[in-house]
């Protein structure tokens, strides 16, 4: 019997602390689908297990600077806030944007200006009352082939690399550090920034935006298609870019080049106080050869990202709650999650693969939705290239040559078209079923069962069953397994 761990999700706050449970999402009331694929839905309602997520010492912590209301309106430009970081950078005192106001309207201005840095092609959905974010647009085989990305951040020595990999082992995620690829630019006796990269790097100021974009676009293009470490291949795969952005110019350099090319689905930020991050980067120091490496560097680093990183992190945030307000169904196409990042790397890691399961459990989603719709369209070809053909094998066949003519028939075998339901909407007239009582289980970072309640109604009848489907990610992303159903 598989463990399946507990989800932690709560639209107002989400900080995952050492000890907290991972994602298992469930939804109650019934819901009518109607197209776009689940993008629309009659009736229902959400309920999740939300629960709120503790420190250590039991109390709850997020970052505040005097948050704008949730309808963002321009005061000044977000580019000047660099300016006003380095004014204050003689004091000594630790930065607190919570008392500085122009601050707190340059982190409204940023986010107003990056209210479309998610890009055009995700989408808030519900799936049997679960809210999810609709990826569908952004797989390999749609026209804008555009790339996942989770930004990845936190002061100097918080363990970004060390959770970043424990990620891509078990999500198969691609993890790109914008300080390693500066690091190998600045290394390169080809690149004409590598002198500038250098001086950057030493005396803890930032790159400036168009070289790390540029580096960053070349890694994700050259990274897609390429087998992760075990030599395997996996489609729809997740992009960690860690250390990016780092300042309101980053961000606004985004925005401006990137949802193009790459869809921002949200943010872990690990929170950790100074002091451990210097003992951690002293320690880091006697091995890793790093010119960076050192106490003066590691406090000018801690001090930049404080003044110019985390309003970053508020600007994202606002831009989340904004969604939040705006979208009918509730939910935000951006989501960032503050992990407390202060313990064990064991533990540490229990909060970042909670908040991984939730942008993970998107991707699910949207798989099971299309399959589903493929169904009820009676379109055998888009069903089947959302399943593992070897699940429909007997004993003595290779589903390897299993030809159009016999996809079609299994199809017909074990599916049903979803019919007229008497209107003369043609996306609704194949709207004769109702999908209730969904939950999804991770049992992986590969691995998810998505079980619901189906009710078909035809010719007056009406028909209960529970379905439960398996999924896998492979070389053509999420696949359907496994499935089975059970009369109710």
């Amino acid at each position: 019997t598989p463990t399946f761990r507990r989800a932690t999700r709560s639209k107002s706050v989400r900080y995952l602390s050492s000890g907290s449970g991972s994602n298992c999402y469930s939804g109650q009331y019934q819901s009518k689908l109607f197209s776009p694929i689940f993008g629309g839905l009659r009736g229902g309602s959400c309920s999740l297990n939300d629960t709120s997520s503790a420190g250590n010492d039991g109390s709850t912590s997020r970052y505040s600077a005097g948050r704008p209301p949730a309808g963002l309106r321009a005061s000044t430009p977000a580019s000047s806030a660099a300016a006003t970081a380095s004014s204050t950078s003689d004091n000594d005192k630790p930065y607190n944007a919570d008392s500085d106001k122009d601050m707190q309207r340059q982190i409204a201005d940023a986010a107003l200006a990056s209210r479309h840095i998610t890009g055009p092609s995700t989408k808030p959905a519900t799936f049997g009352s679960i809210p999810f974010l609709d990826t569908s647009a952004l797989d390999s085989s749609t026209p804008s082939k555009q790339h996942r990305v989770l930004f990845v951040l936190g002061g100097p020595g918080a363990g970004k690399g060390t959770q970043s990999d424990l990620i891509v082992d078990n999500y198969k995620c691609v993890h790109l550090s914008v300080g390693e690829l500066l690091r190998e630019a600045r290394a390169s006796d080809s690149n004409p920034h590598a002198e500038l990269i250098e001086d950057c790097l030493v005396h803890g100021k930032i790159v400036p935006v168009e070289i790390s974009l540029q580096l960053l676009q070349t890694a994700m293009d050259e990274a897609y298609k390429q087998p992760a470490a075990d030599g395997s291949k996996y489609g729809t795969r997740l992009f960690l870019v860690d250390g990016f952005p780092r300042n309101f110019d980053n961000l606004q350099g985004w925005t401006a080049n990137m949802p193009h090319v790459a869809s921002c689905l949200g943010a872990l930020v690990y929170d950790c106080p100074q002091d451990v991050l210097e003992a951690r980067i002293m320690s880091r120091a006697e091995t890793s050869g790093r010119s960076d490496d050192n106490l003066t560097s590691a406090r000018k680093r801690f001090k930049t990202f404080q003044m110019q990183t985390m309003p970053v992190v508020l600007a994202l945030e606002e831009v989340e709650k904004a969604q939040d307000a705006e979208e009918p169904l509730g939910t935000s196409r951006i989501r960032v999650t503050h992990i407390e990042a202060t313990g064990t790397v064991d533990e540490v890691w229990d909060a970042t693969r909670a908040a991984m399961d939730g942008y993970v459990l998107n991707d699910v989603l949207s798989a099971n939705s299309r399959l589903i719709r493929a169904a009820l369209k009676g379109d055998a070809e888009s069903y089947m290239k959302l399943c593992d053909t070897t699940m429909f094998a007997k004993e003595d066949e290779d589903a390897s040559k299993f030809g159009d003519d016999k996809l079609k028939s299994l199809f017909k075998e074990y599916e049903r078209p979803g019919g007229n339901d008497g209107t003369d909407n043609d996306d609704e007239n194949i709207w004769n079923t109702v999908i209730s009582n969904a939950s999804v289980e991770m049992q992986s970072g590969t691995k998810a069962i998505v079980s619901y309640d189906r009710t078909f109604t035809a010719d007056g009848n009406e028909e209960k069953l529970r379905e439960t489907r398996v999924w896998s990610h492979g070389e053509n992303g999420w696949t359907c397994i496994f499935f089975y159903r059970k009369p109710l």
